[in-house]
């Protein structure tokens, strides 16, 4: 089982935790704020109070006995800056640190930081994209070219199979899978609990018009399949 030390249980550290949890995880939270520590302790393995930006409290902490350290520490850029400095001294595995603006992320890389994650930034460049993008439901960066996206399929493919529209060689993009409810929407929402997922579908699937498309390919490709009717 792996073994995670989340520094900071706002909300971020919060939910990276319980994820990590969900994932079959040890957690360990750490923050100043005993209220966070309450809110935490039901959802992770160990929720504990104390100063991280106090050196010999994570030295206490064992630091070298985890898989990664996760530093999600509000808008104190000092403070994470400091246990950032601390838990590399220390000689942690893995260190993840949440930046919250560009001088943040330089002083991180300075100090050999590799793993930083901007999740307010991120969450909305991809969510302008999604939106932008008339069918997409869902939008994953892979480079700074190619993408994933989940879509609705244009009208011209419904009743169509994958060998007709020979996507590949037409838009250079490749169908990764496909999603579609066994039950009937109610309201023009779905029970998650009846998804069905076919990964990497046959040349002979049929692709029908409650059908989601997950496609990847080079962002300028797909949104040629976005503006087709």
């Amino acid at each position: 089982m792996k073994k995670f030390m989340v520094i900071g249980l706002g909300n971020f550290g919060f939910n990276i935790a319980r994820s990590l949890m969900n994932s079959k995880c040890e957690v360990l939270g750490v923050d100043l704020d005993k209220e966070a520590v309450d809110r935490a302790k039901d959802y992770i393995t160990h929720a504990i109070t104390g100063n991280p930006a106090n050196k010999s409290v994570l030295i206490s902490l064992g630091i070298r006995e985890y898989d990664g350290i996760i530093i999600s520490i509000g808008q104190e850029m000092s403070s994470s800056i400091l246990i950032a400095l601390y838990v590399k001294e220390a000689g942690a595995k893995r260190i993840i640190v949440r930046a919250i603006s560009e001088d943040h992320e330089k002083i991180l890389r300075h100090l050999g930081i590799d793993d930083i994650v901007f999740p307010e930034r991120d969450m909305a460049i991809r969510m302008g994209k999604m939106i932008s993008m008339k069918n997409a439901l869902d939008y994953l960066p892979m480079t700074e070219d190619y993408s994933i996206i989940e879509m609705h399929p244009p009208a011209s493919f419904i009743g169509k199979n994958l060998r007709e529209l020979n996507i590949a060689a037409r838009f250079r993009c490749q169908i990764l899978g496909m999603k579609y409810s066994e039950t009937p929407a109610i309201h023009d929402t779905y029970d998650d609990t009846h998804i069905r997922t076919i990964i990497a579908p046959p040349a002979d699937e049929i692709i029908r018009e409650n059908y989601t498309l997950i496609v990847l390919g080079k962002t300028s490709s797909l949104d040629k399949i976005q503006k087709m009717e």
